[in-house]
C-alpha cells in the first residue's frame, strides 16, 4: 500500500510549495535582467543636446598587388555509367571536392541514396581541369535509362 502525505509527516501543501530562497533568487535575477535591459536601451541623452560633429580623415596607401596562387590542376576521369557514389568518391580521390548532382529527367528529385543513381553525363567533360571547379553529375535512378 502506498503511504499517504500524512503518513510521512507532510501536508499536501508542503510538497507543492517552493522554498523561499528559490523565489528570492528568481526575483533578483528578474531585477538584474530588467536593469541590464534598461541601461542597454539608452543612456542619459538629454533631448536638447546634440553631439558635436566629428571629422574623420583616413589615409589610404596602395597595397602591393598580391598574386593568387595558381589553382591546382588535375585530370577528371569519365564518370558516365558509374554509380553517383562511386563517381563522387573517384572525383574526390583526384582532388575535386566541389561536387553537385542533378536529376537528368528534369523532375528535380533529390539524390538521397547516392548508390541508387547512375551518372548520365558530367560537366566539365573528362580531362585536365582546375580542382576548384564545380563538377556536376546529371543522374537517373539505377533502374531508369538516361534521356
Amino acid at each position: 500500500m502506498k503511504p499517504s502525505w500524512e503518513d510521512i509527516g507532510l501536508m499536501r501543501s508542503d510538497a507543492i510549495r517552493a522554498p523561499r530562497w528559490r523565489w528570492c533568487t528568481a526575483g533578483l535575477v528578474s531585477l538584474l535582467l530588467f536593469f541590464a535591459g534598461a541601461t542597454a536601451c539608452g543612456g542619459d541623452d538629454s533631448p536638447g543636446e546634440t553631439p558635436a560633429p566629428t571629422k574623420t580623415v583616413t589615409e589610404t596607401t596602395e597595397a602591393p598587388a598580391e598574386t593568387e596562387p595558381a589553382a591546382e590542376q588535375a585530370v577528371l576521369p569519365d564518370m558516365v555509367g558509374k554509380s553517383l557514389q562511386d563517381a563522387q568518391d573517384i572525383a574526390q580521390a583526384h582532388g575535386f571536392y566541389l561536387l553537385d548532382s542533378t536529376d537528368a529527367t528534369g523532375m528535380d528529385r533529390f539524390q538521397v541514396l547516392d548508390r541508387n543513381w547512375v551518372v548520365c553525363s558530367q560537366v566539365p567533360e573528362p580531362g585536365r581541369h582546375s580542382t576548384d571547379v564545380t563538377v556536376t553529375f546529371d543522374v537517373v535512378k539505377d533502374d531508369e535509362s538516361c534521356p
